[in-house]
């Protein structure tokens, strides 16, 4: 347990001092983006009249924003 408590703060002092604020912003810009698009591209695709759910894009997607969210607790908690 404590060799993840150690992984976890070594993870968090990389991201909180060893990334620059502009790199940190710039990566969670591009993650977010991509995380949206692909969660638009699953909604239009569902509701196409072909009625194929593209399971994929909501996947991506959902890592996309997963990843955001552990940067974003890893820089700021």
């Amino acid at each position: 347990m404590s060799m993840l408590c150690n992984l976890w703060t070594d993870f968090q002092d990389w991201i909180s001092h060893d990334w620059s604020d502009v790199t940190f912003y710039i990566v969670i810009s591009i993650l977010t983006i991509l995380g949206l698009l692909a969660l638009s591209t699953f909604v239009k695709g569902s509701y196409n009249k072909e009625g194929k759910i593209k399971w994929l894009k909501l996947v991506g997607s959902v890592i996309c924003l997963a990843v955001v969210a552990v940067l974003c607790v890893a820089k700021f908690a």
